[in-house]
């Protein structure tokens, strides 16, 4: 389990994180949702310590209940940092050698192999498509095997074959009693990934609960129209279309060129 306690986040003046405070439980995947600029990868960068708050903690407890390490978080950035140079095998010997793990070379072969990769293990990142180098990264972040998973952008750009791998994937890492907590803009994955929804907007966190009850605000029970309506994007989006054909009927008016 994955607990934030007002966890508060500022640059000078300006403060990005207000006070959050949440649970992603064990045995769930959370979908963390938000618009652009919302403070949703500053969030997930401030649970792994990859960045310093400037109040609140993040606390994580094992699958038995007990307080855990922050290195028990395993974390799969949207930017996908990877050495180009080395190959897919050579960059997770380097992440066991940075963690102070050994994988045996059975296991990792069959980690390999479930992420279809084991033909490219000796090859170049650098030749890896965005959906290998989303595989590896993955592999990479549960090499030490941990409690919670934390991911950003986990589906994006991922073919067909590799987005239906990671969610299953997902799903029985979480059903092995593992809390996930993966941000996300596509919220079809959402809907059909996730248990629970944590809505962030402005650094705040706006709506929290499970799936049914997100669903349920919205008069045709979908999330995508609870979330538009709880951010104000659905108004914001009839603006934007009202602009836009707007200028269309000015292109359509005649135009005196005398």
């Amino acid at each position: 389990m994955l607990e934030l306690h007002e966890l508060t986040k500022r640059y000078g003046r300006r403060t990005v994180l207000h006070s959050v405070t949440a649970t992603v439980p064990a045995g769930t995947i959370t979908a963390l949702l938000g618009p652009n600029g919302a403070g949703k990868s500053t969030l997930l960068h401030a649970i792994n310590g990859l960045i310093p708050v400037d109040a609140g903690t993040v606390s994580v407890f094992d699958r038995k209940g007990e307080p855990a390490s922050l290195r028990t978080i395993g974390f799969c950035p949207d930017d996908l940092p990877m050495a180009d140079l080395l190959t897919g095998m050579e960059y997770l010997d380097l992440v066991q050698g940075a963690r102070r793990i050994s994988v045996p070379e059975r296991v990792m072969d069959r980690l390999l192999r479930g992420m279809r990769l084991s033909d490219a293990a000796h090859s170049l990142i650098d030749t890896y498509s965005h959906g290998m180098r989303r595989k590896l990264q993955l592999i990479a972040a549960l090499l030490h095997d941990p409690n919670v998973l934390v991911l950003d952008e986990p589906i994006r750009g991922l073919d067909p074959e590799s987005s239906a791998i990671m969610k299953q994937l997902l799903r029985r890492y979480a059903a092995r009693g593992n809390a996930v907590l993966l941000s996300t803009h596509d919220l079809m994955v959402a809907d059909q990934l996730c248990d629970r929804v944590l809505v962030l907007e402005h650094g705040r966190l706006r709506a929290s609960g499970d799936l049914a009850s997100i669903r349920g605000e919205a008069a045709d029970g979908t999330l995508e129209t609870s979330f538009l309506a709880m951010t104000g994007l659905a108004a914001e989006a009839g603006r934007a279309a009202d602009d836009f054909f707007a200028g269309l009927d000015d292109l359509a008016r005649p135009v005196d060129t005398r």
